[in-house]
């Protein structure tokens, strides 16, 4: 049986359909607080849950375009623009 393989999101581009920012996060993400964790809709009709970093949290609203901008070991992190 083939292991199953990670999904990748070079080029991916989208728009946020749902938000919120995280201001009291688990341990393993307290490094980070605050963050947008956001529900994506891709330009294929995909949709996603995904991470935005903490300085774009006041550029987060619905319909707002992001982009792919690195994966890490919690997943997909997207950045508005």
């Amino acid at each position: 049986m083939a292991e199953a393989q990670a999904p990748t999101f070079a080029d991916v581009t989208g728009t946020i359909v749902s938000y919120t920012v995280i201001y009291v996060p688990t341990p393993e993400f307290a490094g980070e607080a605050p963050y947008g964790l956001a529900v994506i809709e891709t330009s294929d009709g995909e949709r996603i849950l995904a991470r935005l970093p903490g300085d774009d949290k006041d550029r987060l609203a619905i319909g707002a375009n992001v982009h792919f901008d690195h994966a890490d070991a919690h997943g997909p992190v997207f950045r508005v623009g």
